[in-house]
């Protein structure tokens, strides 16, 4: 059930060939990225004319809040820098470049060197004298990293790479918390919550696929964390009633909000973790029922959570929209039933359009948020090129 080591790598290997081409074909001003010749089935339904341009302009915009030193805090978030700099790196990198190919690979390349610059080199971690995006920030930035590595035509380059990706994995396990989930820092094992979970598993999933090496103990006690966090959700849908999952806020609390954005993330964090139909099953852990369960709550509130962000409602979950859609959007995606994605992602695509073209600024990005541009531009490129499936993490 939980083939964590190695699980994809030629998988992999094909996502990252396929990124070559495409950057190889774009570099020249020749077709973008959606046209593919392996992928124009499979999204054919979903990336539009519309959308292709949406993207276009978003990433031009994109490169320009990358600083010289490699952040992309021009537009505003440098106190999370690491989070908002490695979600830039992989919306470039979702679009088909490398640090070596396509017209994004400058920028590319500079995130690389700028995130290794900030990793330490007696403990792995990846973060800052003033960086307040702590976890978060190291599990975007080892997402990023574990994303490149099979791209790095360099010998050297890859080594260097592939050293201090297995260090940052090796922060991750030694960070996990006697409940199986993460807290804010790695030397913290007292708090644990969601959000830092996804971001941790993800990387772990990555690195994994990626060739490197994961230890099943830090698997296993994640699994057993998704189960016990998870509580069941009845509600009521056009008429129809429903009992589905949604997850608790941390362990070490105990709350549960029913919030969007954190049911995305443990759906996320069960992907990441190999759970992807509803048999699954661990031990004395029924984890397939949780999926399902979680993913139906998902579905079935979708409109009810754009509802309230066009309202303007500031509600905890609606406040982190970018977030939460970041997830729920790659929830959908590996559903078992394209029914899922295919309801839910035109309707979050013209949102996220409309959204870009009302932008005040006009500059083809999206309105900065608490965390600026790059981070509000970065997740919505993210969501808006999972069809492409340019990104290892994107790969069917």
């Amino acid at each position: 059930m939980l083939p964590m080591r190695r699980l994809c790598l030629a998988l992999v290997a094909v996502a990252c060939v396929a990124s070559t081409i495409v950057a190889q074909k774009t570099e020249g001003g020749g077709d973008d990225s959606s046209e593919a010749p392996a992928l124009r089935i499979l999204n054919k339904k979903h990336v539009t004319e519309e959308l292709k341009a949406a993207v276009k302009k978003g990433l031009k915009r994109l490169t320009e809040l990358q600083d010289a030193n490699g952040a992309f805090t021009k537009g505003g978030g440098q106190n999370v820098a690491i989070a908002v700099t490695s979600m830039a790196g992989l919306a470039l990198v979702a679009s088909g470049s490398t640090p070596d190919k396509g017209p994004y690979a400058p920028q590319v390349r500079k995130t690389m060197e700028y995130l290794l610059s900030c990793q330490d080199r007696n403990t792995g971690y990846i973060t800052g004298s003033s960086d307040g995006s702590r976890i978060h920030g190291h599990g975007y930035a080892t997402l990023f990293m574990a994303q490149i590595l099979g791209s790095l035509t360099n010998k050297d380059e890859r080594a260097k790479l592939e050293k201090a990706t297995q260090e940052a994995v090796k922060c991750i396990e030694k960070g996990q918390t006697k409940f199986g989930g993460w807290g804010y820092v790695p030397d913290d094992l007292t708090w644990d919550e969601g959000s830092t979970t996804v971001c941790c598993i993800q990387a772990l999933r990555a690195a994994s696929d990626a060739g490197l090496n994961v230890n099943m103990k830090t698997i296993q006690n994640a699994i057993k964390y998704m189960y016990d966090i998870a509580e069941k959700a009845t509600f009521t849908y056009e008429g129809n009633d429903y009992t589905g999952y949604t997850f608790r806020y941390s362990l070490s609390s105990g709350w549960n909000s029913r919030s969007y954005a954190l049911c995305a993330a443990g759906i996320a964090t069960l992907n990441g973790i190999g759970v992807y139909s509803e048999g699954a099953t661990w031990k004395e852990h029924d984890i397939g029922k949780v999926y399902k369960g979680g993913l139906l709550w998902l579905r079935y509130q979708f409109d009810d959570f754009m509802g309230r962000r066009k309202s303007g409602q500031g509600s905890l979950d609606v406040s982190h929209f970018y977030y939460a859609h970041f997830y729920a959007c790659q929830a959908m995606w590996n559903a078992p039933d394209e029914a899922y994605f295919d309801e839910y992602f035109p309707k979050l695509r013209d949102l996220l359009i409309d959204e870009q073209k009302r932008n005040p600024a006009g500059n083809g990005g999206w309105p900065s948020q608490s965390y600026g541009e790059g981070y509000t531009t970065g997740y919505a490129l993210m969501i808006l090129q999972v069809p492409y499936q340019l990104l290892p993490l994107y790969a069917k």
